[in-house]
C-alpha cells in the first residue's frame, strides 16, 4: 500500500491533501469550522485528533450524519463514509 508522511486528516477521517475541494481551495479544512462541526466537537472533546482513532469507531455519529448548515454551502447532511466501510470497521 502507499504510504504518505506528513498527511493531513480531517476530524471526520477524511485525507485533505487527496481532496479536490481542499486542493482547489473549495474547503477551508477544520479550523474553519472547529466549532460549528460535531465531528470536530466530539474528537476534540476526547482530546483526539481524529475520529479514526476512537475506541468508539464507528459511532452513531459517523452512521446518521448531522445536519449542517454552511454558509457557503447552505444546508446539507453530513455523513462521511458508507455503511459498507462502517460495518467493516466496526468488525474490525
Amino acid at each position: 500500500m502507499p504510504e504518505l508522511e506528513g498527511l493531513l486528516i480531517s476530524y471526520c477521517g477524511l485525507a485533505c491533501q487527496l481532496c479536490r475541494a481542499y486542493i482547489r481551495g473549495l474547503c477551508e479544512g477544520c479550523d474553519a469550522h472547529v466549532e460549528e462541526c460535531a465531528f470536530a466537537i466530539c474528537a476534540s472533546g476526547k482530546g483526539l485528533k481524529c475520529c479514526l482513532s476512537c475506541e468508539d469507531f464507528p459511532c452513531e455519529l459517523h452512521r446518521k450524519g448531522f445536519d449542517w448548515e454552511s454558509p457557503t454551502h447552505g444546508k446539507l447532511k453530513w455523513r462521511v463514509f458508507s455503511d459498507v466501510f462502517l460495518d467493516v470497521m466496526a468488525s474490525a
